[in-house]
């Protein structure tokens, strides 16, 4: 009877692997194809018992802890499998990154066989696959693998600063985009080593507000359009990157930013 319940997944679980096992058994019960096509309106009387089938094979292989994450769509499976996916395996480019360190740090371990090694690369490789954006093709595949070889070759400290970003950003991997990041880090270091971050340019998305007041000049001048700046930490508009708790919690300056801001 367990067989009957297919894989479950929880938040332990390898998504890749689950979705994987998943997908079979769904399709052994002749009912994935609602898992990836929607319901015509409405549905005839075999096309609803079809869908509530795979409905409830679907939310009956998560686990507890997860059914809760997808409730609001448990009665339409295709809705709850793209969540899970979102939830799970999120297309950004901070999970691209990750699935690529963790295919290209696979080593075989001491009396491990080369049959589980290749299990393991086997398993990476689904990942990285499944983390790629929407529309990807060779010419991404040869920008990324230029970005990722980048990231690699920073010092942890530095790649522990550039995180946060591509944690969040939905942005494809690309070395313009962590050049980008890491210039607005050294500009924001080497201008508080020299106690004075009033004068970064507030275009450049490094400006961070001062304890001095501002000039009357200042006050006249037409600020820039905050609704259109993108914070390159949180990946949220409104606010600048000196301006995020997210990047500052990061290098230890959160609590010397809110001290300005009371």
């Amino acid at each position: 009877m367990a067989d009957s319940r297919g894989p479950v997944l929880t938040k332990d679980t390898s998504f890749p692997a689950w979705s994987s096992d998943a997908k079979a058994f769904l399709k052994s019960k002749e009912v994935y194809t609602w898992c990836h096509t929607s319901a015509p309106l409405p549905p005839n009387m075999e096309q609803s018992v079809a869908i509530d089938k795979c409905a409830g094979l679907l939310w009956g292989m998560l686990s507890k802890e997860v059914q809760p994450l997808v409730r609001q769509h448990e009665d339409n499976p295709k809705a709850m499998w793209e969540a899970l996916g979102t939830l799970f395996a999120p297309k950004k480019a901070g999970a691209h990154f990750n699935a690529y360190r963790t295919l290209t740090s696979i080593r075989l371990r001491e009396g491990e066989s080369l049959l589980s090694l290749t299990g393991h690369v086997s398993t990476a490789m689904r990942f990285l696959t499944e983390s790629r954006p929407d529309g990807f093709d060779l010419a991404k595949a040869d920008e990324e693998l230029q970005a990722v070889v980048l990231l690699m070759a920073l010092p942890d400290e530095d790649y522990s600063v550039l995180e946060a970003p591509f944690e969040q950003s939905k942005t494809d991997l690309s070395v313009t985009s962590i050049e980008e990041a890491y210039a607005n880090h050294q500009a924001f270091r080497t201008a508080h080593q020299e106690g004075d971050t009033s004068q970064i340019n507030p275009l450049s998305g490094l400006a961070m507000a001062t304890s001095s007041p501002p000039s009357s000049s200042a006050m006249a001048a037409t600020p820039p359009q905050q609704s259109s700046i993108i914070c390159p930490a949180c990946g949220q508009p409104g606010h600048l990157l000196l301006s995020c708790f997210k990047f500052l919690n990061l290098i230890g300056k959160a609590g010397q930013n809110q001290k300005r801001v009371q």
